[in-house]
């Protein structure tokens, strides 16, 4: 199996995170579910919650944990930099603590970086909210230079991230389409689910946007919503196999969390 191989690289999960243990504990089981064996977490908190009791379940030869304490009121794009500077990995991922991650993520991406380019990106990935409307009803998000919260790249001490509060990735994302970049099609989107829980960077209408970002797909949503009148017959709404199993795996890991309190019939 491609991902038990020896000598392959050891990739760098990087999680940037303050006072929010419980969304923590999907991404560290999704972190420990990985194939891909040679890795590491870096973990970035400038919150007052002490993470060591869940991150107990990282073998500890894996987890770097970084607690910045007195409040440490950095940004977001600096406390990203300090992940940055902290890993020792030879390829590194951003590994947000909000979203949900498929068990093939990093080695699919990497098997990408492995044929030569040196940073990639998922051009969709899934999206979902936890409201009544939306919440049986998952749906894929595109964005035409690749998600920059998918970006995976070998190690550089020249591109950082810029001293921002949010859209600090995006802007990073640009720094690497200079590089050599590609994407996974949206074939791959099964691999990352991005999760609106209201207490996101975003807000829920940065959300609903990734079905409507093109002029074809907004014409869509538009005949959809208001003139059919369900919006859920939107081809964003169609998912392959393997998304239907990853959004799943995705509500049973968020469940048994007690992440999610609304639940439509």
């Amino acid at each position: 199996m491609f991902a038990e191989r020896k000598n392959l690289p050891k990739v760098s999960c990087l999680m940037v995170t303050a006072d929010r243990p419980d969304l923590c504990r999907r991404a560290i089981r999704c972190y420990n579910r990985q194939t891909y064996k040679n890795k590491e977490l870096v973990v970035v908190d400038d919150g007052d919650t002490d993470l060591t009791p869940v991150l107990s379940t990282v073998p500890a030869d894996e987890l770097t944990y970084l607690r910045l304490t007195g409040g440490s009121n950095f940004v977001l794009g600096k406390l990203r930099n300090i992940a940055l500077d902290t890993a020792s990995g030879d390829i590194f991922t951003q590994w947000d603590d909000d979203e949900w991650y498929h068990p093939e993520r990093i080695e699919k991406q990497v098997e990408i970086l492995l044929k030569g380019y040196d940073a990639c990106c998922l051009e969709a990935t899934l999206m979902h909210i936890s409201d009544e409307e939306f919440f049986n009803h998952p749906y894929i998000g595109h964005l035409k230079k690749g998600v920059p919260g998918s970006i995976m790249h070998y190690a550089s001490k020249d591109i950082r991230y810029p001293e921002l509060k949010r859209a600090e990735d995006s802007i990073y994302l640009e720094k690497w389409l200079q590089k050599d970049y590609t994407m996974l099609s949206a074939e791959k989107a099964y691999l990352f689910i991005r999760c609106f829980h209201g207490e996101n960077t975003w807000e829920k209408k940065h959300f609903l946007t990734r079905m409507r970002n093109t002029i074809p797909d907004t014409l869509s949503y538009l005949w959809y919503r208001y003139v059919k009148k369900n919006i859920f017959l939107h081809s964003r709404f169609d998912l392959n196999e393997k998304a239907k199993e990853a959004f799943r795996l995705y509500l049973e890991d968020s469940k048994d969390l007690e992440l999610l309190e609304t639940s439509a019939s």
